[in-house]
């Protein structure tokens, strides 16, 4: 055998042991939210005139699609989980979310999304202050808190402004259970919020 055929054998079999030692790359894994419906929908809405839900503001760490996390011994610092991702930015589905929600819970004769010209008397405005994985706390958890204000704009005047605050037992290393707690999470503070526009006393 010459040297450089043996070279040439050398090189192939040095290149097949690096492939089978090296560990398959990981999949890129996507969570969605489904929407849900409210239990006990009003028969009468509370809202005359329209409710639209504008765009749901956020920070760019929370508005990216890969999933973050807070370790609890590190309450300032936030990070993104490698190969865990929403299928869509969290402020779209969670507006999308909202949207349907409070269609099917009758707190409002029409709701739309923000994105038609035809104004509206009623909107509501939400910023996304929390939406992570808290590890390393007893139980980890989901956690959820949206600013949200209710305007009149016929009246020109706030009729609710409030912040929800929901956590979600997710255990550590199961990014569906982690998924499933959002989806908990984000049911509650919809029904709360649903609940809390159905009991203001609309006299415009």
């Amino acid at each position: 055998m010459t040297s450089s055929l043996r070279y040439l054998v050398l090189s192939l079999a040095l290149a097949h042991a690096g492939c089978t030692g090296t560990p398959p790359i990981p999949e890129d894994r996507f969570y969605e939210l489904g929407a849900t419906s409210p239990e006990l929908p009003r028969s009468s809405p509370v809202l005359n005139g329209g409710l639209t839900v504008e765009p749901v503001m956020t920070d760019p760490m929370r508005g990216g699609r890969a999933i973050v996390y807070r370790h609890n011994g590190k309450p300032l610092e936030l990070r993104r989980y490698h190969y865990e991702f929403w299928v869509d930015d969290p402020p779209a589905m969670l507006r999308r979310a909202l949207v349907s929600y409070l269609a099917g819970s009758g707190v409002a004769d029409v709701v739309k999304d923000g994105n038609l010209r035809s104004g509206t008397d009623y909107r509501l405005r939400t910023s996304l202050l929390r939406f992570e994985h808290l590890v390393g706390a007893t139980p980890p958890a989901f956690e959820v808190e949206m600013a949200v204000t209710l305007y009149s704009r016929r009246a020109d005047a706030v009729l609710l402004s409030k912040v929800y605050h929901q956590r979600q037992e997710a255990r550590e290393g199961d990014m569906h259970t982690v998924a499933l707690a959002m989806q908990s999470a984000l049911d509650s503070i919809f029904h709360s919020m649903a609940t809390d526009i159905d009991s203001l006393d609309i006299r415009l």
